[in-house]
């Protein structure tokens, strides 16, 4: 497991499932990343909207969720760079 899913699965902690995390804990999410994580964000939505192109039109609800997944790692990403002197 990578040290991004430890800080996800950390912030997940104590949540029921239908529960998000907060957006607290996404800042601290990315005071905690360097550049391994962000490499790993940019990879994920790289993923993720790949993954788009492979769902049908009438899954709605699969489209919501990666739509939503890659708004948190986008979000997660320039909050993660925000907080570093160099930008990674």
């Amino acid at each position: 497991m990578s040290n991004l899913q430890k800080l996800i699965v950390t912030a997940r902690a104590g949540l029921a499932l239908h529960e998000k995390i907060s957006d607290d804990d996404w800042q601290a999410i990315a005071r905690q990343c360097g550049a391994a994580e962000v490499e790993e964000i940019e990879q994920r939505i790289v993923s993720l909207r790949a993954e788009l192109e492979t769902v049908e039109d009438w899954d709605g609800d699969t489209l919501d969720e990666i739509h939503v997944a890659i708004y948190r790692f986008t979000q997660l990403l320039r909050l993660a760079k925000a907080r570093s002197p160099n930008g990674f």
